[in-house]
């Protein structure tokens, strides 16, 4: 007994010694938004929207040196989409082991992954625009991430930085699904079988140029064989001039091998174009036209939309006006869109 306190007590001494050099935060956010949508369907009726929605969120990390000399990285995030149903821990959960310039990476939510856009500067990206619960508005066909997305499950990832060009990156994953964690020493199984996406985002060296370029893959899961491996592509450049900065993105998802005119199979191809001037440093008008061309039967739809952000420094103002034609992927359904939002972050 005497032993194992001893060991306890040696343990617990190199714990407190490696904290005393570490360095914990606590910051967060908060957007608070309006939203005014209506939708005509083809049979000429009107399904609208008027309310409220709201994102919450607390970061906790912590940094420092370990006792072989390398730095260490670790956190998790309380993250409350209005009246969150699901777990609030489901957000940027990681621990980092970090060698100079390559960071081997474990978590859910963290590592540089493909859900971006190098295309809509100020306001919400295309899917967003009618992405809203407790109404009748039908789901939009337009692409958030792509593919597989496994940077929502828990996985193992490297990341090695390149000075003044880059960042690469690799997450696998062996379940893709975001609730693939068990209990404190409990796996989690899944239907859903493993994937993985590599990654680059990066300057390529030259001043004033954003890149990504993303791909990733899920195996076919046992518990669904009429879908086949999903796959995605995500690649995007901007260019900023100043104050005017220009961007281009382009989505690819591979779905399922059958085609449907009531669900969005086959394959997505998605365009997307943005141009952003930025009148004063703290004013910022943007648009933004967005393209999604599924190979199934079902028709293309497009986003055009027109943004004004304003900085007034611990609070940031966002106003947004969206024209949608053919949003669900079938002719005739369009809306109109004014998307009103208040940001801060602490």
């Amino acid at each position: 007994m005497r032993k194992l306190l001893l060991s306890t007590a040696i343990a617990s001494a190199t714990l407190v010694a490696s904290n005393a050099i570490a360095q914990t935060t606590v910051s967060g956010s908060l957007d608070i938004s309006y939203k005014m949508l209506g939708s005509n369907t083809t049979a000429a009726t009107t399904n609208s929207i008027n309310g409220f929605g709201k994102e919450a969120q607390i970061n906790i990390q912590n940094k420092g040196k370990l006792n072989n000399g390398m730095d260490y990285a670790a956190g998790f995030s309380l993250e409350d989409d209005g009246n969150q149903a699901t777990t609030l821990f489901n957000e940027n959960t990681y621990i980092n082991i970090i060698s100079g310039n390559t960071t081997f990476h474990v978590g859910q939510d963290h590592i540089q992954n493909s859900d971006r856009t190098l295309a809509t500067f100020v306001g919400l990206i295309a899917e967003d625009l009618t992405n809203s619960t407790g109404s009748g508005v039908g789901a939009d066909i337009f692409l958030p991430a792509v593919g597989a997305d496994p940077a929502q499950a828990y996985g193992f990832g490297i990341i090695q930085a390149i000075p003044n060009f880059g960042t690469l990156s690799a997450l696998y994953v062996p379940s893709n699904t975001s609730a693939g964690v068990g209990g404190d020493d409990v796996g989690f199984d899944s239907a859903d079988e493993s994937a993985y996406e590599i990654g680059f985002v990066g300057s390529l060296g030259v001043k004033g140029l954003s890149a990504h370029a993303f791909m990733n893959k899920a195996d076919k899961s046992d518990a669904a064989t009429s879908i086949n491996d999903v796959k995605g592509i995500n690649y995007g450049l901007s260019y900023n001039m100043g104050a005017v900065t220009v961007g281009y993105n382009y989505k690819k998802t591979e779905f399922t091998t059958a085609a449907s005119s009531t669900a969005n199979t086959g394959e997505t191809k998605q365009n997307e174009f943005g141009l952003a001037y930025a009148l004063t440093p703290n004013l910022t008008v943007a648009a933004n036209y967005t393209k999604a061309d599924p190979s199934s039967t079902l028709v293309d739809a497009t986003s055009k939309s027109l943004a004004v952000g304003y900085n007034l420094g611990a609070i940031a103002l966002t106003a947004q006006a969206a024209k949608l034609e053919d949003y669900t992927g079938v002719a005739g359904v369009d809306a109109d869109v004014l998307y009103l939002r208040a940001s801060t972050k602490f």
